[in-house]
């Protein structure tokens, strides 16, 4: 079995889940770009595997078979290897993202994923080539650091691509649910947050899966589903591209932040 099939299966259900939960819960009336997204997806998908292939499994399998990196020296035994490869490679997601704000090259390409005119869970699928392509090997060089075992990488994988389909779900929890799960987790409210037209907003709350490393950073930012806020880019910034041609070439564009 490819170690890519329960990824491609665990965030298929999550985006089933927060469609679901969309029709159910809604936050707000929104129209999702499900044509633009999932076309700036497939390119994404289709460059990725054409540039890296299986790269994060053979990186995973060989630090198993050189023992290279922490978590392979030790050695960890299962129990321990697949909890710190979740808390360590979401940690180094947690920074990537930070960068992709802070450095104006990486945010050309980031903000492609935050001119959606419309946050849905189909806003998970919104991310240039040029994001991920540039993402892939900060990732690569992570998993040989940590020695992070190809079952512990297939898991992360897993819970951080489901993570990022249902953080962005347009959805309200009940208030004592949120509260609860926002004391480890990202929720939908704490991620819709990042995406306010409000800098100051946007530029917090980086976290996919762990909401602790916003505030061990300081860079959190309290959400709830009862708030109601612009969300996007600011107008003057850049306009919100709706085509995937206008998408692939937003980076090019001038753009103020």
């Amino acid at each position: 079995m490819s170690a890519g099939l329960p990824v491609v299966v665990s965030v298929a259900a999550a985006l089933v889940l927060a469609l679901a939960l969309e029709r159910l819960f809604p936050h707000e009336p929104a129209r999702a770009s499900w044509l633009a997204n999932a076309g700036l997806w497939a390119v994404a998908t289709g460059l990725r595997a054409l540039v890296f292939g299986g790269a994060e499994w053979q990186v995973a399998a060989w630090t198993e078979s050189a023992r290279f990196g922490l978590l392979a020296r030790a050695p960890a035994p299962v129990l321990v290897a697949v909890p710190m490869t979740v808390l360590g490679l979401d940690l180094v997601s947690y920074l990537w993202h930070r960068a992709n704000h802070r450095l104006a090259l990486l945010w050309r390409f980031h903000r492609v994923h935050h001119a959606d005119p419309a946050l849905t869970a189909v806003t998970s699928l919104r991310f240039h080539p040029g994001e991920i392509l540039s993402s892939l090997p900060v990732r690569l060089a992570a998993i040989a650091l940590l020695g992070a075992p190809l079952g512990a990488v297939v898991a992360f994988e897993a819970v951080f691509g489901a993570a990022n389909a249902l953080e962005h779900a347009n959805v309200d929890l009940p208030a004592r649910l949120e509260r609860a799960l926002e004391l480890g987790l990202i929720t939908p409210a704490l991620h819709r947050r990042h995406h306010s037209v409000s800098r100051a907003e946007h530029d917090a709350n980086y976290g996919t899966i762990f909401s602790f490393w916003d505030r061990l950073g300081r860079s959190r930012c309290p959400g709830a589903s009862s708030d109601r806020f612009p969300l996007g880019l600011a107008a003057g910034s850049t306009g919100a591209p709706r085509s995937l041609a206008a998408m692939l070439l937003e980076p090019f564009r001038r753009a103020t932040r």
